[in-house]
Order: structure tokens, then C-alpha cells, then sequence
């Protein structure tokens, strides 16, 4: 596996249209790998990061070594030296270890079927049976217990709905890690950037909308297999839309 990182030249009208639209960045992205990268160790996840100076970073986790010398035309510095790089991530991954702590951040897409809700889907699929259509959480509350389960509704004053019952297990933890919790009992754990994405596939392809939410906070690993599997598979839906990417730095030195 390998992670890259790639500065954005957000003074470039290609950037900018290409920050809009999740599709072209998507296939900027797969434009950059000589062969499919999706395979059972892994697969193509990306992620771009607004910077505190203004600026944007590119995050890419992928099984095969990415060729940028034609994104770097598109949204780079491309009459300067390369202003990316990809390092091996094996080696990080290698060391995760049950009991570490890191910060993360994650942006996602925090949904669910329609069907888990208890709603009935009035579209059938290609054998006649329904189809389970996706619902994107909007509020925050929501969203968090998405990832947390029903620790985001400690001190809420509200009660926690069956679908996220203790009883089912919260993503984090099907996913190897607990987000730490402050003195009360509550997540240590900032949702911001909640938007709601849309547009079109090609010139006159289908519409696409999908609810996106970003997630900052403190994790301790449980499983550090499944983990590394999250780092490098991605959690949720809409990965080949800049979602499912988690990213962490020790905090364990």
C-alpha cells in the first residue's frame, strides 16, 4: 500500500471546477494508475483536506504506486519541481498495535438504507425486489452516533433510536477503534464541514447526491487488524467520491 500526498494550486481555474464536482476529481484520480487498484488488500481511496493557510491537500491510499505527472497538469504546479509524494504505508500500518492512541480524522458519508429505517422502497431491483434506498443522516447528533453509536447520545437528553442500539455495535468498533470520551461520558469528537454533495456523471449522466460530514477526534485501537483493514478498504459508502478515508497520527511517541 502506498499514501500520497499532493498540494492543490488553488489558483487554477481547473481546480476549482474540479473541487466542485467529485466525479472529474474521481476520475482524475483513477486516470493515474496504469491498472484497476481495487483488490482484496486494499483499494483507491482519496480525501481533500481544506488547509488552515487556504490551500487544499490531496490524500491518496492506494495498492499501487500513483503516476501524477497528469494531475499535477491539471490542479499543480506542473513548471516546478513535484510538489507531491508517496512514501510506502505498509511499514505505519505494520505497527498499529492494540492499546495505541491516535487523532484522526475521517470524512464520510453517514447514511444508512432506507429499508433499516423501516421504510418501504416503492423502486425494484433487476429480480423485482425492493430496492434499499440510501438516506443520508443531516444532523449532527445523527451523524455522530452514525460512527459512535449510541454514545453520541449521552448527556443528549433524547432517546437513542433502534438503529443505534448498544446492542448493534457502533462503526468504530466494528471498525477496530473507540473514540475517546471527555469526563462526562461524551465522545471527544467534532463533526464539521456537514454538507450535502450533488452532480451529474458526465455531460448527461445520472444526478448523484450524497450527504458528507467530516470527523475529528481521538481514537484508541481495539482491533488492530480490522483497523488496518478500515485504513486501507475505507469506511462507508461513496469512497470513489472523496469519502471512507481515515487518517491517523500517533499520539502514542
Amino acid at each position: 500500500m502506498f499514501f500520497t500526498q499532493f498540494p492543490i494550486n488553488m489558483t487554477r481555474r481547473e481546480s476549482r471546477a474540479m473541487l466542485a464536482s467529485p466525479y472529474r476529481m474521481h476520475a482524475a484520480i483513477a486516470g493515474s494508475f496504469p491498472f484497476s487498484q481495487t483488490s482484496g488488500d486494499g483499494r483507491v481511496l482519496w480525501r481533500v483536506d481544506r488547509m488552515p493557510d487556504g490551500g487544499s491537500r490531496l490524500y491518496i491510499v492506494s495498492p499501487g504506486k500513483p503516476s501524477l505527472v497528469g494531475l499535477d497538469e491539471q490542479i499543480g504546479w506542473p513548471d516546478c519541481e513535484p510538489q507531491w509524494g508517496t512514501r510506502g504505508y505498509d511499514p505505519f500500518l505494520g505497527r498499529i498495535s492494540n492499546g495505541q492512541t491516535y487523532s484522526f480524522r475521517l470524512v464520510a458519508n453517514p447514511s444508512l438504507n432506507r429499508s433499516t429505517r423501516g421504510g418501504k422502497s416503492d423502486l425494484l431491483n433487476s429480480e423485482g425486489e425492493p430496492k434499499r434506498n440510501r438516506i443520508g443522516h443531516l444532523t449532527i447528533l445523527e451523524q455522530t452516533a452514525w460512527l459512535v453509536g449510541a454514545q453520541a447520545y449521552k448527556g443528549a437528553d433524547k432517546e437513542v433510536p433502534s438503529i443505534f442500539a448498544p446492542e448493534r455495535g457502533s462503526r468504530a468498533q466494528r471498525n477496530g477503534f473507540e473514540v475517546l470520551s471527555d469526563d462526562e461520558g461524551c465522545p471527544s469528537l467534532i463533526v464539521s464541514n456537514s454538507n450535502r454533495i450533488s452532480f451529474t456523471k458526465g455531460v448527461q449522466g445520472d444526478k448523484v447526491t450524497f450527504t458528507r460530514a467530516q470527523y475529528d477526534g481521538v481514537l484508541r485501537v481495539t482491533d488492530a487488524d480490522a483497523l488496518r483493514h478500515a485504513l486501507v478498504c475505507g469506511i462507508g459508502h461513496a469512497k470513489g467520491f472523496g469519502c471512507g478515508l481515515l487518517t491517523l497520527v500517533p499520539l502514542d511517541r
